[in-house]
């Protein structure tokens, strides 16, 4: 890529990725911020955040912390979402505030065809109640093994709060459930951004199934589901510590920029 073309995909890759995160709950969005809550789920990260953090000077920057900490004030944590068209000076003041860096997300495009040939699976949308039911289950499996949080489970209670806002995401965000030796054993979701990118997202498989060919089986599916709408570019994230990337490289995907989370705890 030209660094014109570079630059152009980064700020899509990082509009689609704060775009996706605020679906389904109440936003705010203006040339400093964006600010996503939910107050029903106080404790979901997703439903409670900053990004597109655009704040540089000194008062920009103290204004964006105060709205967070108004916006915020039924929320046990303060998150905010950098990207890389985030002013320096910003990221510097989370540091200087004694915020902790969370694990990265590397983001990767794919712009042509999967390097796969994905075996043939029992692959259903996510529709109908006993669905949603069968999701929550896996979710709730995800979130024991905690290989997203750094090692450690998330509460039952969040795990509600997921899936609820996982729901209502729903239409838009359309969830996939892999069934193989009579359990419902993977998931993932494909998505069309706003912006016109595509996105491949959530994905997890329990520990048995792994190495299968099931998640590639998966996103197949969920980039099928948004080149159907007539996108060509498909986003994907990878925890920067965990294997996933580099099947992603392997199917085709190219890393293009990195997301950084900085949470602290009141």
């Amino acid at each position: 890529m030209e660094r014109g073309e570079t630059m152009d995909i980064v700020e899509r890759v990082s509009t689609a990725y704060a775009w996706q995160r605020a679906l389904g709950h109440e936003t705010v969005r203006d040339s400093l911020c964006c600010i996503v809550r939910d107050p029903a789920y106080p404790d979901v990260w997703d439903a409670n955040h900053v990004s597109s953090v655009r704040a540089s000077t000194t008062a920009e920057i103290d204004q964006v912390l105060q709205r967070a900490d108004e916006a915020f004030a039924h929320c046990h944590h303060r998150l905010f979402v950098v990207d890389p068209l985030t002013p320096p000076a910003f990221v510097a003041r989370l540091a200087l505030d004694d915020y902790c860096e969370l694990t990265p997300t590397i983001q990767l495009v794919l712009e042509g065809p999967l390097r796969a040939q994905p075996r043939d699976i029992d692959l259903h949308p996510v529709l109908t109640e006993a669905d949603w039911q069968g999701l929550s289950t896996l979710v709730r499996h995800d979130h024991t093994e905690g290989a997203r949080t750094e090692g450690r489970p998330i509460p039952v209670e969040v795990t509600r709060g997921i899936v609820a806002s996982y729901r209502q995401k729903w239409p838009g965000y359309q969830f996939f459930l892999a069934h193989e030796d009579g359990v419902d054993c993977a998931y993932g979701a494909g998505v069309l951004c706003a912006n016109g990118l595509g996105m491949v997202e959530d994905l997890f498989t329990l520990p048995g199934f792994r190495k299968r060919g099931i998640a590639t089986a998966i996103i197949d599916r969920a980039i099928s589901h948004v080149r159907n709408q007539g996108v060509e570019q498909v986003l994907i994230g990878a925890l920067a510590t965990e294997a996933p990337k580099r099947l992603y490289v392997a199917l085709g995907f190219v890393p293009v920029s990195v997301i950084r989370e900085y949470i602290k705890h009141k």
